[in-house]
């Protein structure tokens, strides 16, 4: 199948940028020659140590050194994803490197459980708080739910695993550093659980290097599984083969930090809904539950304690995800209305002064078309304003129009239609009004108008006045009621201007 377009156009940055290119040129070749000396040193027992000890450590090493550039150079989420990282790998060092010594200074080699697997267990959890800090603008509620989900899906298989691979091959007595060894497994599955349901499965363009960090967990999380069985069932040496899979997930490690800080990338967007695995938890636990009771009904006739309890968490933690589920999703709902809300304003807005746009004017208009109940319409227009803009700039023009826009909406009825119908004219709606009504309203818009100037940052104050033309009809020809207005503000304007005018019939009312 071919690649995608995105990943052709990153592999030929990889390839074409230097220091890429060595950093896996120089992986690939380390990984061949630690493979050649692995077999080369079998049988020799300080061949082995060597090798599955001093050698071991280097990928690892590198692994601190570029996470610690990358959590240097880069910047927000990711800076301190790759922070944690390098302390997660720094932990694995101290790790490895008391391993070492234990089996370079003591004839019995180190102790089970011993000193190196604080060292390991706080690199798994360093690890997985990374992963968390990486994602973290997913939200409370989804990141709670995909924690959720990784304890579930980590349950549900260590249950199954437990009682029914290990137990039965295990004595009653169970050790501590039996416990010890079975933890890392179930650290790893629940890293990788939790790499995909939060970061993968709620975002969409992750990062190539947080990809990476995800494939070296995935090569852990199996090499830890065989490490787990060798330790319980048979004997784990130092230089053996499994070390090579170990090798791999460090050198994949110490990729994913060279190529974070060769190509910064913006941070995951996030997935509105996420996808992928949002039945899956709920499919594994239902499916365990159900094996679990049949398994334990065929083998000894009745269900243990220990499996009602597994079934028992089980059951409460799906109840609980569902309820998550549902929180999050509500959430999403309200957020969806909340902006389809916002969208719809900004449809019938003017972006400047707030008041309606001619859009929303004229369906409002449409809407009294077929209407006998007296309509009046105002049209206000501020006088001389180019030349407020040609004195003091465009800025203070914008600055004028809002303040005017301001004080028509303040003086209107909420049931009056406001709107700007371009530049520097206003446009009132005015339904279920009279023509003396209309023309009071009018007035009352050119004296607030004209009675304080517009006081403007760096202009000073902008004396400001305005014509305005009035017209009513009873009839629903909201087009002709337009026209008449319009004629009404010319004769304003012919007149002198800072007037309101309508046509003569109106007119001698007053």
């Amino acid at each position: 199948m071919a690649a995608s377009p995105a990943a052709a156009r990153t592999a030929r940055r990889l390839r074409r940028d230097p220091g890429c290119r060595w950093a896996i040129i120089a992986s690939v070749c380390w990984l061949a020659g630690y493979a050649g000396l692995t077999a080369a040193g079998q049988g020799s027992p300080g061949m082995m140590l060597f090798v599955g000890d001093i050698l071991y450590l280097v990928p690892i090493v590198a692994s601190v050194v570029a996470a610690s550039i990358a959590a240097r150079r880069l910047t927000g989420r990711h800076q301190a994803l790759w922070l944690m990282l390098a302390l997660a790998y720094a932990a694995q060092l101290a790790g490895e490197g008391v391993w070492a010594g234990y089996d370079y200074l003591s004839s019995t080699g180190p102790p089970e459980p011993s000193i190196a697997d604080l060292g390991y267990l706080a690199s798994s959890a360093l690890t997985a708080a990374a992963v968390l800090t990486g994602f973290g603008g997913v939200g409370r509620l989804r990141q709670a739910r995909g924690l959720l989900d990784t304890g579930l899906i980590v349950l549900s298989l260590g249950g199954l695993g437990w009682q029914l691979l290990l137990r039965p091959q295990l004595s009653d007595h169970l050790g501590l550093a039996d416990l010890v060894s079975i933890s890392y497994p179930i650290l790893d599955v629940m890293l990788l659980c939790c790499l995909c349901i939060v970061g993968l499965g709620g975002h969409r363009s992750v990062p190539l290097a947080l990809r990476l960090v995800g494939v070296a967990t995935a090569v852990n999380a199996v090499s830890d599984m065989t490490y787990t069985y060798q330790s319980i069932f048979t004997d784990y040496e130092s230089g053996g083969w499994l070390d090579l899979m170990f090798e791999a997930g460090a050198v994949i490690a110490f990729l994913a930090a060279v190529i974070a800080v060769r190509f910064p990338q913006p941070r995951a967007e996030r997935r509105q809904f996420d996808q992928g695995l949002t039945l899956l938890p709920i499919l594994i636990a239902s499916t365990v539950t159900f094996t679990l009771v049949i398994f334990m009904k065929a083998t000894s006739g009745t269900v243990d304690n220990l499996t009602l309890v597994i079934v028992g968490v089980l059951f409460l933690t799906v109840l609980l995800r569902q309820y998550l589920f549902v929180a999050e999703r509500a959430t999403l709902a309200d957020q969806l209305r909340r902006a389809l809300r916002e969208q719809e304003r900004l449809a019938v807005t003017d972006g400047l002064t707030g008041l309606y746009n001619r859009r929303y004017l004229t369906e409002r208009m449409a809407g009294h078309e077929a209407g006998t109940a007296p309509v009046s319409l105002l049209v206000v227009d501020l006088d001389h304003f180019k030349r407020i803009n040609d004195t003091f700039g465009h800025l203070a023009g914008d600055a004028v129009l809002r303040e005017a826009a301001a004080r028509v909406a303040a003086i209107c009825r909420s049931t009056d239609v406001v709107a700007r119908y371009g530049g520097e004219e206003f446009v009132v709606l005015l339904p279920g009004t009279d023509e003396q009504e209309a023309w009071r309203l009018a007035e009352r818009i050119r004296a607030e108008l004209r009675a304080t100037p517009v006081v403007v940052e760096a202009a000073g104050s902008i004396p400001v006045s305005a014509s305005v033309g009035v017209a009513t009809r009873r009839d629903g020809a909201m087009r002709l009621l337009m026209e008449t207005a319009d004629r009404a503000l010319y004769r304003a304007k012919a007149e002198g201007r800072d007037r309101v005018a309508a046509l003569p019939s109106l007119a001698a009312h007053y």
